[in-house]
């Protein structure tokens, strides 16, 4: 992935390059105005020629033309680098996050770094810095005018260059402000939109409260920063032509002591005012440029941490082996499993008391929680490098993404196969009931109205789609009638025939019949593992606490 976050798709590295030269060209005919007006002073006025005015004027009319159409042209070329850039990150992202990799920063996160980024592309602010190192060249031109200019104009930019980082300075601490307390109050928005409406039961008169002084301690930040940006850029601004005329001061005092023409003291000033722009341009832009280098740098270091190539030859099939997993930190219990293996075609039940860590080992199989340390594979291959869709997982609580019911269960394939999909459906006992639906498998798979029953088998259904080589259920039997146990049976005894390995974390000693292997838990420690009836008389007799409590993992 490195490649790619650094230079995006095929043609990116050809559209820099391009946008780069255009805004050579750009700058140089920046230098029409102040030729245009030495050559005025210099030489129409003191030749008092109309034919020469009306040629220079076709010829700074024909100039600044083009200048209009490069600036357009490269304004388009930055915009499509940013359009390119994103469709190829963000490919590599979401392949990168199919992987059991670590995930830092998150998803969600890495996309709206990707944001930050491209609206900094998107603005002016990416061509002011394309146009930062001809100010160093314009600066050179001034000295070459005359010495004292030339040390004007440097003294100038760099108290330009210093109120900038400092106008950044006093915006940071208050744009993280707003930032945290908008993180907390969109926290409290999402607690009442959780599905099933689990977020009802915490709703209180004051919630609203809580949230609208954590709304209104953002927006007094966001004032602060925004009324800092604006006195920045207005100081940046005045000062800029503060300076455009103490240069025409300066030239008229050079011009007095015979050692500079009018033409040149007029075209300084115009230099002077050309040369400082993207200087004043980035005043503002300060904390937008250090929000998309950070942005930048972190989308970097997911590329380097989540670009593995899979082992030539070897297949993400076979035996589960799990050695020496360590998983600490973070909340809940601590894993720590010395080790155990599962054979294709068997399953494995993972039992315990509530909170023992049943359901962090199913995030861990199953890719949603990197271990601290220690190996998991499956056949000769590690969890790195699974490709996509070795894993089929059934979380404890099944979430279905928008769309319809086709597209949730295929893992919104962009094409999906309807005869894998109702094949996936069949065997986890939902066909039937999804056919009674209004609009069947075209139904939305959010809808809120969906039975739980129902939802928990649509999940089992999408965990079964596309012939996983490991199978991770965890507590499959939640919210299922009889009926429904029994597809959940049957699923499994079809999962073994084919020589899948599954994995069953389990609440209730029903939830076991078909497993043939057994791994106990106690406060994140693995009790025990084995074969079920020899794990079952161990436990029995070290008095193990088991199930029993009903309580979730």
């Amino acid at each position: 992935m490195q490649a790619k976050v650094d230079s995006g798709p095929t043609g990116t590295r050809g559209l820099w390059i391009a946008a780069l030269g255009f805004g050579a060209v750009s700058n140089l005919l920046l230098l029409t105005g102040p030729v245009f007006m030495l050559q005025v002073y210099d030489r129409v006025l003191t030749g008092r020629s109309v034919e020469t005015l009306l040629a220079l004027v076709a010829l700074m009319a024909f100039l600044y033309a083009v200048m209009a159409v490069i600036d357009t042209a490269r304004a388009r070329l930055v915009a499509r680098i940013g359009a390119r850039l994103r469709v190829g990150v963000e490919t590599t992202l979401f392949a990168a996050s199919l992987r059991p990799a670590p995930r830092d920063p998150p998803l969600s996160q890495a996309l709206r770094d990707l944001d930050s980024v491209q609206r900094v592309l998107i603005s002016g602010a990416a061509q002011a810095v394309m146009d930062l190192p001809w100010t160093i060249v314009f600066l050179a031109l001034l000295a070459l005018v005359h010495p004292w200019m030339g040390w004007l104009a440097l003294t100038g930019g760099a108290i330009l260059v210093a109120m900038a980082f400092a106008g950044f300075l006093s915006q940071r601490g208050a744009q993280g402000l707003a930032q945290r307390n908008e993180g907390a109050a969109a926290q409290l928005i999402a607690s009442l939109e959780r599905p099933g409406g689990d977020g009802l039961a915490g709703l209180r008169p004051g919630f609203g409260q809580t949230w609208q002084a954590l709304r209104g301690q953002a927006l007094a930040a966001q004032l602060r920063v925004a009324d800092r940006a604006v006195a920045g850029t207005a100081g940046a601004r005045a000062f800029r032509l503060f300076l455009q005329s103490a240069t025409l001061a300066l030239g008229a005092w050079l011009v007095i002591r015979q050692e500079m023409s009018a033409g040149l003291m007029i075209g300084a000033s115009i230099l002077l005012g050309r040369s400082l722009a993207p200087v004043e341009q980035l005043s503002g832009q300060w904390g937008a440029l250090a929000a998309a280098w950070a942005a930048w740098r972190r989308l970097s270091a997911r590329g380097r941490l989540a670009d593995p190539a899979p082992p030539l030859g070897a297949s993400a099939r076979g035996t589960l082996v799990v050695r020496a997993l360590l998983v600490a930190g973070g909340q809940g219990p601590t894993l720590r499993i010395p080790g155990f293996e599962v054979a294709p075609g068997r399953a494995l039940g993972v039992i315990g008391p509530g909170g023992a860590g049943k359901s962090l080992l199913a995030r861990v199989l199953a890719g949603g929680v990197v271990p601290t340390s220690g190996q998991i594979l499956l056949g000769p291959v590690p969890a790195t490098f699974w490709p996509a869709g070795t894993v089929g997982y059934l979380p404890q609580r099944v979430h279905l993404p928008p769309g319809s019911l086709i597209q949730a269960l295929s893992g919104h394939d962009p094409r999906p196969d309807p005869a894998a999909v109702q094949a996936a459906a069949i065997a986890a006992g939902a066909h039937a009931a999804i056919l009674t639906l209004p609009e069947g498998y075209g139904s939305r798979a959010d809808d809120p109205l969906l039975p739980r029953g129902l939802t928990q088998r649509l999940g089992l259904a999408r965990a079964l789609h596309g012939d996983p080589a490991l199978v991770i259920l965890d507590d499959p039997a939640a919210h299922l009638d009889a009926e429904g146990a029994a597809a959940l049976a049957a699923a499994i005894r079809a999962l073994k025939a084919r020589g899948a390995v599954v994995v069953v974390t389990a609440n209730r000693p029903a939830e076991i019949a078909e497993c043939e292997d057994l791994l106990v838990l106690d406060q994140g420690a693995q009790a025990a593992f084995g074969p079920r009836d020899r794990v079952l008389r161990e436990v029995v007799r070290s008095r193990v606490a088991l199930v029993g409590t009903g309580a979730p993992p």
